[in-house]
């Protein structure tokens, strides 16, 4: 009889309780929740800005969100804000994914509706071109500025790119050794051979290069080739940066791209190859460039530019008749490319920045040029000057050196010149009211073509709310007939799919209708109590019978996520038995 009031018990509690440690949410003023899961096809990606649909305009219409956008925030499965982007009209949204496992499923809340401010992480995640703001007077920075942004700033991927440039004036870079510095930011440029005629025989083995040096240490991002292609070259035009030993390629590749060769147009001209990471070069020091088309033929095959007749004197051209085995140089001739080198004028610099969130300004005040990361200053410099007054636009988180941003912020002589933040607009105000409005570009695709993001449901997780207005003291009641019906079955931040087969059974219940959660905590609960009872019936032991129930308790709360307290209610039997065998030293 014991044995079977404490199994009814547990199955009593497991009914009345375990689905009512889900129901809560954490955002009181919430009326609706849309369920959305994010899922990795391939290895584990971290740090991953990506897309999903939903229908704003709809949303503003059916007044699920404001007009604000200020009712809104999005949550991950710990309960922790992650920044996202409204799409703007037919634009998808965009959230970010820290980190997402090999093959898995995240599951995520994104809550709409209510009259309070969330306070949600509202983000603007720039395209490739950034936010642009024009060139205007209040905004040249003279002697006396402070400029602030906050967001996440990229020291790997965004090595060599400007989180502020205003070129010939002044830039916030990200360099090869993660530093994030201030100083002026300019171009060195090298066009060699522009003299040139036709040669006709890349393909197959034989591969080409030109030597170069830059006069100042700067970031290569690519160069560009004078060519076209013959006939119809398949596969791809590769390309490589290699250091040099007496003039010759030597060590493995400093950085590396490809194209299609088919993309090579017939006609000649430039084409732009540019590597899929950026390379410090250092000054004086001479580099190779080298390319091939390895599945091309005589007749199919990339055709580039070259003379005998260049002045350019810091290189030469170089060929290898065995895909880059060995290599020759020819010390007469020289290949038609151009390259355009990226170098910094530090003037401040803050080391071993870490990729993340982060808030940078940097004001120059009284002939000092500070550097503030997170609000602790990490240098300092005397800058006794002007920052050089030009018609060139500001660029702002261009080039994934800012995956998204909150805000920027631009002060000249101590007044507030020019502020921005995300807006559902083609334009973003100028918040300081001199009429600096930013031009911005918004990301529409994902930063890793294995994640995917889907809205599996939007659902009403308040069943009442208050709504007042200016015009009428009295209080409306929202009914559940206003804000549509409430759907059958508890809802929480269960993870089936970390038990094998898990997911599957969560699916296959919601198929049919029936809570997935009143099943996982009724698992929970029935589980421990047949296996306390079994272990009753081998043994009068009663530490043995709890440790196997709490075992089975602790293993779905580690895995899936069930409620920690759910351990209570056995603890509450243990007692109970222990008080009736008058064992309390346990």
């Amino acid at each position: 009889m014991k044995k079977l009031i404490i199994t009814l018990g547990m199955f009593i509690i497991a009914t009345l309780i375990g689905p009512g440690t889900i129901l809560a949410s954490n955002i009181a003023d919430a009326i609706y929740q849309a369920d959305i899961r994010a899922t990795n096809a391939s290895y584990t990606a971290t740090h991953v800005a990506a897309p999903f649909t939903w229908a704003t305009d709809s949303l503003l219409d059916g007044y699920y969100i404001n007009a604000g956008f200020s009712n809104l925030a999005m949550r991950n499965a710990a309960g922790d804000d992650i920044p996202f982007m409204p799409g703007r009209g037919s634009d998808p949204w965009i959230m970010w994914i820290e980190q997402i496992s090999q093959n898995s499923a995240i599951n995520y809340s994104l809550y709409t509706g209510g009259e309070t401010s969330m306070g949600g992480k509202l983000a603007y995640f720039p395209d490739t071109a950034g936010m642009t703001v024009d060139d205007a007077a209040s905004l040249e920075l003279g002697s006396n500025f402070e400029i602030e942004l906050s967001g996440y700033v990229d020291t790997i991927g965004g090595i060599g790119e400007s989180p502020v440039l205003k070129a010939g004036g002044l830039s916030i870079t990200i360099d090869a050794e993660q530093q994030i510095s201030v100083g002026n930011y300019s171009d060195e440029n090298l066009t060699i051979a522009a003299n040139s005629w036709e040669s006709t025989s890349c393909y197959g083995t034989s591969w080409f290069g030109q030597t170069f040096s830059f006069t100042n240490n700067v970031i290569l991002s690519g160069f560009n080739l004078y060519c076209k292609k013959v006939g119809s070259p398949s596969g791809n035009l590769d390309y490589y940066l290699f250091a040099t030993s007496g003039g010759l390629p030597t060590g493995s590749a400093l950085a590396s791209g490809s194209i299609l060769a088919s993309t090579v147009s017939t006609s000649a001209g430039f084409k732009s190859l540019a590597f899929t990471t950026p390379a410090s070069l250092t000054a004086a020091t001479t580099y190779a460039v080298v390319f091939a088309c390895p599945s091309g033929t005589s007749s199919n095959r990339i055709s580039f530019w070259y003379t005998n007749n260049s002045s350019y004197a810091n290189g030469q051209e170089i060929s290898s008749s065995n895909s880059g085995t060995s290599w020759t140089g020819s010390g007469t001739t020289d290949i038609y490319i151009t390259l355009s080198g990226a170098y910094l004028n530090a003037l401040v610099s803050a080391s071993d920045v870490v990729y993340g969130e982060h808030i940078i300004k940097t004001n120059l005040s009284g002939g000092t040029l500070n550097l503030y990361i997170d609000g602790v200053l990490a240098d300092s410099a005397a800058y006794a000057g002007s920052i050089t007054d030009n018609a060139n636009d500001w660029i702002i988180g261009a080039n994934g050196s800012m995956p998204y941003m909150y805000y920027a912020k631009i002060t000249v002589g101590g007044v507030l010149r020019g502020s921005w933040v995300w807006e559902y607009a083609t334009t973003f105000t100028d918040l300081s009211g001199n009429g600096n409005d930013a031009t911005p570009s918004f990301r529409t695709t994902t930063t890793d073509a294995d994640v995917a993001v889907s809205v599996i449901s939007y659902i009403a997780c308040n069943q009442s709310a208050f709504v007042t207005s200016e015009d009428d003291d009295a209080v409306d009641i929202v009914t559940d007939d206003d804000i549509g019906e409430m759907p059958t079955g508890w809802y929480g931040d269960l993870h089936p799919e970390n038990l094998p087969g898990g997911q599957a059974i969560s699916d296959f219940l919601e198929d049919m209708d029936f809570p997935p959660a009143f099943f996982w905590y009724s698992l929970v609960y029935l589980g421990a109590a047949i296996i306390t009872m079994v272990s009753l019936g081998l043994t009068s032991e009663l530490l043995p019978c709890a440790a196997a129930g709490l075992i089975w308790q602790i293993f779905f709360c580690a895995i899936i996520g069930t409620s920690w307290w759910v351990l209570l209610p056995e603890g509450i039997i243990i007692i109970g038995e222990m008080v009736n065998r008058k064992l309390a030293s346990y």
